[in-house]
C-alpha cells in the first residue's frame, strides 16, 4: 500500500481506533467535510442512477458502480465545481467517499 495515507487503514480492533485517532476531520472541520460527503454522494448517485440515500459513504466506489469514466468525471467536478485539483486516481487511492472527503479536507487544511 505504498503511497497510500496511513489514516486509510483500519486496526483489527475499530473500537479502539474511534477512541484513538480518527480518520474524520477535527470540529473546525467538520461543518466541510459533511458538505463535502454530501456533495459526493450526490454526485456519485447521480453517475450510478441511484436514490443519495442508496449511497454509504463508506462502501467502496467501485462497488456502487463508479468506474474509471465516472471516475475522471468526478475528477474533473471536483475541479470545476469545489475548485480541488486532484489527481485522477484520487477514486481509487481513496475508495469511499468518506476517505476522498476526509483526505480532501485534510488537504485544503494543509499549510
Amino acid at each position: 500500500m505504498a503511497g497510500q495515507l496511513s489514516t486509510r487503514r483500519r486496526p483489527r480492533d475499530c473500537r479502539a481506533a474511534d477512541s484513538d485517532t480518527d480518520v474524520r476531520p477535527t470540529t473546525a472541520d467538520a461543518s466541510q467535510y459533511q458538505e463535502l460527503v454530501d456533495w459526493l454522494t450526490t454526485k456519485v448517485a447521480g453517475y450510478v442512477n441511484v436514490p443519495p440515500d442508496a449511497i454509504s459513504i463508506d462502501t467502496p466506489l467501485a462497488d456502487c458502480g463508479i468506474d474509471s469514466i465516472s471516475g475522471l468525471a468526478l475528477c474533473a467536478d471536483l475541479q470545476c465545481e469545489k475548485g480541488f485539483a486532484v489527481d485522477t486516481t484520487i477514486v481509487w487511492d481513496y475508495a469511499t467517499i468518506d476517505a476522498i472527503a476526509a483526505y480532501l479536507v485534510a488537504e485544503r487544511a494543509a499549510p
